[in-house]
């Protein structure tokens, strides 16, 4: 067993289900200012709208044998020109198709090749969806960051939809923001790419080839069967684009990963790879964030429970285990130069995230061949009720192979099993189990204690870098 240096915080989830989202409502989304600058529009999901859908084509072919959603805009228009389109209909249409007509816009653009902002040679084409009346104007490194120079308009008096088609002398590159009145730099929440610096959120028009960058997929619905949609997020490294087969590691609670605008500073991926990566020590990897939903507790655990102030809860961990396998991760490896190869792929989660990832690498064995779990709730199912924890379905089908991380904070308290803090008593256990079927520490098991650390995203960023030095494969 190794022990990590203590570290203090607070967090009031008593029962170690996790803090920053855990009570079911999900966080602010990554990328998104959480006010009057987040989309205000929802996006429509795939085969909803009538427009280019799942029902047309090969009906043998499925969207999961693509790996791109069923949705896409119109070949051979340009984004631009679909901008152009639909700001010259929107103002002769009838009022209640107006905002079907931007969803759907919106929907094409963020899922097209580029997505938005969209390029076409020397234009760019910027959208934003917002408070009507809005005086905004779009900035960056393609202006020298004149904040009133290239204003955007309203087709459309009170949609809360405005555009900018900016011609400019060369092919724009670099970052680029919102302004609000001239003054107000903010980060376009319909941006593809983007990242943060000490100024905050910022935008990217394309990769930058020495800046690593984030690239979100809103509304992702592709393999979700009768789960909600959810925000994908990629944290590609500094040169992703041009490499091949890089190791992939798939995460939960997606909001807490990357934004330092997270609860308790969020578990600072981006920024804790940006430096190992540069500095050697971890080999280049992409990380896919999965955003959790107020299904969090459903979908994030294998059995039913009960819990104090709540009623009968959790049971679909096969639905949203077959969601990622088969949705999201044909999605990724289609769009990014990811491997599939088991090896160099791996889940992670904290919490129930944990817990969800330890199910995810016992129900789909050999997708996963890494899975890892932080504060685990390993004694889901057994609060209220008398359900099989994961140790025990370990214990039934044991996944011999499966190369497991488990940590935890806290310490046993008052004493194993009720009196602890941090999931400490279960993770203890759980390690002990797989020792007893054979797994080894050092070589397919992980285990490590953070003594007295908190139940937060704080503590497992801390944690993070040991534990993909130690555990994940370079």
């Amino acid at each position: 067993m190794r022990r990590i240096g203590v570290l203090v915080g607070v967090c009031g989830a008593w029962l170690g289900l996790g803090c920053g989202g855990d009570d079911g409502a999900p966080a602010a989304e990554s990328g998104s200012s959480g006010g009057q600058d987040a989309t205000t529009v929802p996006l429509p999901t795939a085969g909803e709208t009538g427009q280019p859908g799942t029902t047309e084509g090969d009906p043998d072919t499925t969207a999961a044998e693509t790996g791109m959603p069923g949705d896409l805009p119109p070949m051979g228009v340009g984004d631009c020109e679909q901008l152009e389109m639909l700001v010259a209909e929107l103002p002769d249409a009838d009022a209640a198709m107006r905002e079907a007509m931007v969803e759907q816009f919106v929907r094409d653009q963020s899922y097209g090749e580029h997505g938005l902002p969209g390029v076409e040679g020397s234009t760019l084409c910027v959208a934003h969806l917002g408070v009507p009346g809005d005086e905004l104007s779009v900035a960056g490194d393609f202006n020298e960051w004149v904040a009133d120079e290239h204003p955007l308009v309203e087709p459309v008096p009170g949609l809360g939809f405005s555009y900018a088609i900016v011609e400019l002398p060369a092919p724009p590159q670099g970052l680029y923001k919102l302004v609000r009145g001239g003054e107000e730099f903010f980060a376009d929440p319909l941006a593809r790419r983007f990242g943060w610096d000490e100024f905050g959120e910022y935008s990217q028009i394309d990769a930058v080839p020495d800046r690593s960058h984030h690239e979100r997929w809103p509304g992702f619905d592709q393999g979700a069967g009768a789960l909600e949609p959810r925000t994908v997020t990629v944290y590609l490294p500094a040169g992703a684009l041009g490499e091949a087969e890089l190791p992939v590691l798939y995460m939960h609670d997606g909001q807490n990963l990357f934004s330092p605008d997270a609860f308790f500073g969020g578990w600072r991926v981006s920024e804790t790879l940006d430096v190992a990566i540069g500095d050697g020590t971890l080999a280049p990897m992409v990380v896919v964030g999965i955003d959790n939903t107020p299904a969090r507790f459903e979908e994030y655990t294998p059995v039913t429970d009960v819990i104090d102030g709540m009623n009968v809860v959790g049971g679909q961990a096969d639905e949203y285990a077959d969601f990622l396998v088969d949705g999201i991760k044909p999605f990724v490896e289609a769009r990014y130069p990811v491997s599939a190869d088991p090896s160099r792929v791996g889940v992670m989660g904290s919490s129930l995230g944990g817990l969800v990832s330890l199910y995810i690498g016992l129900r789909h064995r050999g997708v996963f061949d890494q899975v890892a779990s932080m504060s685990g709730t390993i004694d889901w199912g057994t609060f209220g009720l008398d359900n099989p924890t994961i140790d025990e379905l370990y214990l039934d089908d044991p996944p011999l192979g499966l190369r497991v991380y488990v940590d935890s904070g806290g310490s046993e308290g008052t004493g194993c099993p009720d009196g602890d803090s941090d999931n400490y008593c279960g993770n203890v256990r759980f390690a002990d189990a797989l020792r007893g079927q054979g797994w080894v520490d050092g070589d397919d098991l992980f285990y490590a204690w953070d003594p007295g650390a908190p139940h937060n995203e704080a503590a497992w960023a801390s944690r993070l870098l040991v534990a993909l030095v130690e555990w994940f494969p370079q």
